[in-house]
């Protein structure tokens, strides 16, 4: 049994409907929620993962520039699309109604440069609000832990997605506009590893990228069938799934069918890169971009 391991922000649908593909190709996946980005790529970058689900902009923080928190840059490459941001939300806490209620507020990020923050930060800009100007940035990590900061009052809001974003709105917490609203088309989610990975191991490369590829088919064929896997994965009731079933439909928003990457949609993340960030524009022809 050959084993693949992989770092991801949020639980994936796919890879549990992979399990059993997985298996049967004699690959044992060890996935491993991570705590950040800056974690997630140091794992990547001494391998102690194959492969991370990631923002695309965290692979051009990495691979681009060296005022990344490594402090180098990575040779990593996006190798599948996997979704547009899964109803990339903004919710805000409990008496945050509206964007102008965050003035003078605190806003949480997984760090403030790099993957959704850029999003965030064009989203609230379409409104007038400026970062550091007229809300504060703090840094707390990956997805599940910026939702569990919001339910325990340590920031005014943050972009949510998936289950986490369909179970605040549930509860109360508001909806304060979607990255769809302002980018469009977005690349929300990537598979990415390193060019050494890759190069030195083509079978087990070949035989997950056709085993993930037959798994969101599935995922994207089932009907109500499929809703105790999506409940146990997003945690959520399953009177709620249907929720979460249409936006894995979305095609703006949900899962990239044919896992190919639409320029367009990375260019829009790179664009936001050079607008809100240090970088500039970056070409993804170099080397950005490597299917399997």
């Amino acid at each position: 049994m050959r084993t693949l391991r992989i770092g991801y922000f949020s639980a994936s649908p796919i890879l549990v409907q992979a399990h059993g593909l997985f298996t049967q190709h004699g690959i044992a996946v060890e996935a491993e929620a991570v705590t950040s980005s800056p974690a997630q790529f140091c794992s990547l970058h001494i391998g102690a993962y194959d492969v991370v689900l990631t923002s695309p902009d965290n692979v051009a923080a990495y691979r681009f520039g060296t005022d990344n928190p490594l402090g180098v840059r990575v040779d990593v490459r996006i190798i599948r699309a996997v979704d547009g941001g899964m109803g990339l939300t903004l919710l805000g806490t409990h008496g945050v109604r509206e964007i102008d209620d965050l003035r003078g507020g605190t806003i949480a990020v997984d760090v403030p440069d790099s993957g959704f923050a850029f999003a965030l930060y064009e989203l609230l800009a379409t409104h007038g609000l400026r970062r550091d100007v007229d809300y504060d940035i703090v840094a707390m990590g990956a997805t599940p832990r910026r939702a569990a900061a919001l339910r325990e009052g340590h920031c005014h809001a943050t972009l949510l997605n998936g289950g986490l974003a369909v179970a605040a709105t549930r509860d109360g917490f508001a909806s304060l506009g979607r990255v769809s609203d302002v980018v469009h088309p977005y690349l929300g989610t990537v598979l990415a590893a390193t060019g050494r990975w890759l190069d030195t191991h083509p079978v087990i490369v070949k035989e997950f990228t056709e085993i993930w590829q037959r798994s969101v088919t599935a995922l994207l064929a089932a009907n109500h069938d499929i809703d105790p896997l999506l409940a146990g994965v997003f945690g959520l009731p399953v009177a709620e799934v249907p929720e979460i079933r249409s936006i894995l439909h979305n095609p703006v928003e949900g899962l990239v069918p044919n896992g190919l990457v639409n320029q367009e949609a990375l260019q829009n993340v790179l664009r936001l890169r050079a607008r809100h960030g240090t970088q500039a524009q970056i070409a993804i022809a170099d080397g950005m971009v490597d299917p399997r």
